[in-house]
């Protein structure tokens, strides 16, 4: 299954789980093709065990409740804004 499901799709975790590291049209931060970067599942891996230890290890919120800034763009990539402020409280 790719993108979201619909009413008639049942939802399972195991859908998604190549999702980032899949290829599409229009997901070219890997590369495409004979250019794909191998190093993409190792990427995936690492930012994946980084957000862990945050979640495990930290309290998280936004400097300005309520206050998300837009998202900038570069390119066809959205990011979130260099503007905004984030607090990290070590539990």
């Amino acid at each position: 299954m790719r993108g979201k499901p619909t009413e008639q799709e049942e939802y399972t975790s195991q859908d998604w789980v190549h999702r980032m590291t899949g290829t599409s049209d229009t997901f070219l931060a890997f590369g495409s093709g004979r250019h794909l970067c191998p190093g993409r599942f190792f990427a995936s891996l690492e930012l994946k065990i980084f957000m862990a230890y945050l979640v495990l290890n930290y309290d998280v919120k936004m400097a300005r409740e309520g206050m998300r800034p837009p998202n900038e763009w570069l390119g066809p990539m959205s990011e979130p804004s260099t503007k905004a402020r984030v607090l990290f409280r070590r539990r």
